[in-house]
């Protein structure tokens, strides 16, 4: 009996001194550390079109066939060749857990001259991933001051170039009974185009 007492004694032993937390003196089997993880909150915003970035486009309407007494038909000077893209990480609204959203604007720098206007389409994103805002579904036009083309944008990317996100088309229009306040000229432009918070 003295025997099997020493035996399982010895067991016991065995067992005890094998399992990890035998000693209390000695450092555990496991170690840790913490790490910080920064998401950005992000909104930025490029035009893209043949040339890269930042084309500069031209607007002329057609006049080789026209004939006398006809009007010029100024809806023929159209340019469809610029892309919208962006990138977006929405931060959320206080503490409500929800995200905030974004939009975007566009607005000329200066006055168009009388009796011109600068339409803009802008079609739904054709690629990209995540909640791609909205555009809107009418010709809008542009003036100095905003026009809010996209709606509803959370956390997402419209990827980058040419073909990709949303396709800008401009052209121009004679505002109704203002064909006599057209003079022949040549001017410039600038159209921007602002990603904010809602």
């Amino acid at each position: 009996m003295k025997k099997l007492a020493r035996i399982f004694a010895s067991v016991f032993f065995i067992f005890a001194t094998a399992s990890p937390n035998a000693s209390a003196d000695e450092g555990g089997n496991t170690a840790s550390h913490n790490i910080g993880i920064t998401i950005p909150d992000l909104a930025i915003i490029a035009v893209y079109g043949p040339s890269g970035e930042a084309t500069t486009i031209s607007l002329t309407p057609q006049t080789e066939n026209l004939e006398a007494g006809e009007a010029v038909d100024f809806t023929t000077a159209k340019d469809n060749s610029l892309w919208l893209n962006y990138t977006s990480i929405a931060g959320s609204k206080g503490n409500s857990g929800n995200m905030n959203t974004r939009r975007i604007k566009a607005e000329l720098d200066n006055n168009l001259p009388s009796g011109l206007d600068l339409m803009l389409e802008i079609s739904q994103a054709s690629s990209g991933s995540g909640d791609i805002g909205n555009a809107t579904n009418n010709k809008v036009e542009l003036k100095k001051g905003p026009t809010w083309i996209i709606n509803d944008i959370g956390s997402c990317y419209t990827e980058t170039g040419e073909g990709k996100g949303h396709q800008l088309t401009y052209s121009l229009d004679v505002k109704d009974n203002q064909y006599k306040h057209l003079v022949a000229e040549s001017f410039s432009v600038q159209v921007t185009y602002t990603i904010t918070d809602n």
